[in-house]
């Protein structure tokens, strides 16, 4: 009879108010949660027919609960530098174990994204998990890697980053050399170049005004020579055995007084072979010869050894160790990880979740690019969870499950008298 549906409908709205009642007890008490995301309850109806129409059966309630994944908590700054955010879509992949067990790690994706590091040099967050990535090459390069797999994904280890430094590459000279400067007159400009081991070698480039008796009145030619550091050879193109070589400017002429004549010599310096000779480009760039005074820009890669002061990571999820010389080394590539419907992932313990059968195939991209976000260096995402809107919720629960209780009384009450009729 209808009663009974009536208090059938009435025990399944006690049940969905009490599934949303535990929702809203844990998105209260996770307010606080780094990277938590709010867990919501809806309701579907249930329909029940009775076969009639002037008769009508109560089918109840159902509760449906959802996670608001893709609804971002605000970002803060922090004072760690291992701390990390994603300002838009993806996640983090952590692991249960470093993988230094022989253990196979069990793979997990999370937002929260404070990790520090342990007595092994590992970093975990607060949950104990291992923060994933790929490490790089040391040129700093990544190595093909499989972008649908957590395969070739490494625990992050910061540890035994004492000392370092890097070689120069390349360096470049530009500037101004003055026009009225008397033929035989010499500038010179010295500067570093580090080589492998990170000592600094110094290198001197020597510009001299010449007469040249082939050249036209409206040219003036320098001849320009490089120093090298002892064992260094020094080859000049397109003349490799010349030493000097010249560099012709035009002295009157619309949009050219001032500027070269031609192209600019390259210059390249090659150093001993212990154990491996390293090429080290110098380009002539932007090179003026104009009414003032000599102006040299000596600039060059590489730094001297050093001690790691700290670390860093870029929008692009590149884990840097930042040296106290300015050096800078990329040691891991931490991905964002990405599925089809974040709303499919199961929810685990430790604030992170697992691929479902309704998340969909996830990808592993470097951050800022495709679809996910960048990621956030000295930053953290706090729950998105707002407060006042909880506690509305919770008075609304606690009164619709009064009035579910309610229901079920009356419908008891109603059941009963229906039962007394018979004395």
């Amino acid at each position: 009879m209808s009663l009974f549906s009536a208090m059938r409908s009435g025990v399944s709205g006690m049940s969905a108010q009490s599934s949303r009642m535990a929702a809203i007890s844990d998105n209260i008490s996770n307010s606080a949660t780094i990277g938590y995301k709010r867990s919501a309850v809806d309701f579907s109806t249930l329909m029940t027919s009775s076969g009639s129409t002037s008769n009508y059966a109560a089918g109840g309630v159902r509760s449906n609960v959802h996670y608001q994944v893709l609804k971002d908590g605000t970002i803060q700054g922090t004072q760690s530098a291992t701390d990390m955010a994603i300002e838009g879509r993806g996640f983090f992949v952590v692991a249960d174990n470093a993988g230094t067990t022989g253990t196979s790690p069990g793979y997990a994706l999370t937002r929260a994204g404070s990790f520090l590091p342990d007595d092994q040099g590992f970093l975990r967050n607060s949950a104990g998990q291992y923060l994933q990535a790929w490490k790089l090459g040391p040129d700093g390069s990544l190595p093909a890697v499989n972008r649908s797999s957590f395969d070739g994904l490494s625990a992050v280890s910061i540890a035994g980053l004492a000392y370092g430094g890097s070689k120069t590459t390349q360096m470049s000279f530009a500037g101004n050399l003055p026009a009225q400067a008397a033929s035989g007159t010499s500038f010179s400009t010295s500067t570093s170049l580090y080589d492998g081991i990170g000592t600094p070698r110094d290198v001197t480039v020597t510009w001299t005004k010449v007469t040249d008796p082939g050249s036209t009145p409206t040219d003036q030619r320098w001849a320009v020579s490089v120093n090298a550091p002892p064992g260094y050879t020094v080859t000049y193109d397109p003349d490799p055995g010349a030493d000097p070589v010249y560099v012709d400017f035009a002295a009157t002429g619309t949009g050219s007084a001032g500027l070269p004549i031609g192209a600019l010599p390259s210059i390249t310096l090659t150093s001993p072979a212990s154990p491996t000779a390293d090429t080290i480009s110098l380009n002539l760039g932007s090179l003026t010869q104009l009414n003032g005074d000599y102006v040299p820009q000596f600039m060059g890669d590489g730094a001297r050894a050093g001690r790691v002061s700290t670390v860093d990571v870029d929008k692009a999820g590149t884990l840097w160790a930042v040296y106290d010389n300015g050096a800078r080394q990329p040691l891991y590539q931490v991905p964002v990880a990405d599925v089809v419907n974040p709303g499919g992932l199961v929810p685990q313990d430790g604030n992170t979740y697992t691929l479902g059968i309704d998340s969909g195939t996830m990808t592993l991209s470097n951050g800022n690019s495709g679809t996910v976000g960048s990621v956030a260096g000295y930053a953290l995402e706090q729950s998105n969870v707002d407060i006042a809107e909880e506690l509305v919720s919770l008075i609304e629960t606690q009164r619709a499950y009064s009035s579910n209780a309610t229901l079920v009384r009356t419908a008891d009450e109603m059941v009963d008298e229906t039962t007394r009729l018979k004395r």
